[in-house]
């Protein structure tokens, strides 16, 4: 951009950081590639109201991105009230989960019965839920259920086709955008129509080690090269979600001031609704306490819920979670109330050749 362009206009000196993005996207809980973990009945209740835990928990434990399915082979003991028994199991077993332990559970309908999906939906809480594609009872049930699920497609280079009338049929060309869409693919390797498709559908994850999910990057961000200890840090950032899908995990993203003698950190109140694919914008004057005054590095990053850092698809090397983005001095006194800053400034300007948002 020209040196009149309005990107370069601020009331107050700004530093205008653009990180560089990786070659491809960083390994991350949630996104690439899943595990199915399938037990049986027989294996989680060998008898009557004993139920084997401890193995459902290792089995999770021992994969990455872990995706329950639990079949209907009945115990020995079981004679009759076979639905009413695996209802029983579901519910004790989907009890002792967290959504924080695997990306969802599968919706057993080997036998289509709503007693067994409502043991489903009743435990569940905010544990996601997949359907199979091709399983239309079940899908109509819990349409008329009026009930959030994921979608898990089987698909291939000869089915695509019948899966895309499918995800139109049943109107489910939206279930991306709050539940994830699994691929479990039958070919050996993913043909140009499914790996086509896959983007279409908003995919993110597969049994197949695609690069598909989200993809967080920084693309630029911009703040005042010096603020006031206890007054206000306007920062600005520009986001881009380069994968196929949002990130469906629990997530914060942080800020963090940090000088020889002092560090501080951030939450930052951003809208996850909002961050779906592609660019997003989040503008923000976080109020400081008292600083020390000197110079300190100004670093971001994204966390779960756990505490555990996201990757991001920046060459920034990363440290303790954070992303070293660049320097910002606190000084006694700024000549202007940074605090309030953009009551008469519109903070996004405009770029109509490089930014997402335009003013209104």
């Amino acid at each position: 951009m020209g040196k009149y362009a309005l990107e370069h206009y601020s009331p107050y000196e700004t530093y205008i950081i653009r990180p560089l993005p990786l070659p491809e996207a960083p390994a991350n809980p949630g996104r690439g590639q899943y595990h199915l973990v399938e037990l049986k009945w027989s294996e989680l209740e060998a008898d009557r109201g004993e139920y084997d835990l401890t193995r459902l928990k290792e089995a999770i434990r021992s994969v990455h991105n872990p995706v329950l399915q639990i079949t209907q082979t009945p115990p020995s003991w079981v004679k009759a009230e076979a639905e009413e028994g695996f209802a029983h199991l579901v519910r004790r077993v989907i009890s002792a989960l967290k959504k924080e332990e695997l990306i969802g559970i599968i919706i057993s309908s080997e036998n289509s019965s709503k007693r067994v999906w409502d043991a489903y939906l009743e435990a569940a809480g905010d544990i996601t839920l997949f359907a199979e594609l091709k399983k239309d009872a079940l899908l109509r049930y819990l349409k008329e259920k009026d009930c959030s699920f994921g979608i898990l497609i089987t698909c291939s280079e000869a089915n695509w086709v019948d899966c895309c009338e499918k995800m139109a049929e049943y109107r489910l060309s939206d279930t991306w955008e709050k539940t994830p869409v699994l691929l479990s693919l039958e070919d050996e390797l993913p043909g140009p129509n499914i790996r086509r498709e896959s983007l279409r559908w908003h995919a993110g994850l597969s049994n197949y080690p695609l690069d598909i999910g989200y993809d967080f990057t920084i693309r630029r961000v911009v703040y005042p090269q010096k603020v006031e200890s206890k007054g206000g840090l306007p920062i600005r950032f520009w986001i881009v979600n380069k994968g196929s899908a949002p990130c469906y995990q629990d997530y914060q993203v942080k800020l963090c001031l940090e000088s020889e003698l002092e560090r501080q950190e951030f939450v930052l109140k951003i809208d996850k609704k909002t961050w779906k694919l592609g660019d997003i914008t989040h503008n923000e004057i976080i109020s400081l306490p008292v600083l020390p005054e000197g110079e300190y590095t100004i670093s971001a990053g994204i966390f779960f819920s756990d505490g555990s850092p996201m990757g991001l698809d920046l060459e920034e090397e990363m440290k303790e979670g954070y992303y070293r983005l660049g320097k910002v001095t606190i000084c006694s006194k700024t000549a202007m109330d940074l605090a309030h800053a953009w009551e008469d400034f519109y903070p996004e300007g405009y770029y109509p050749l490089e930014d997402p948002k335009v003013p209104d």
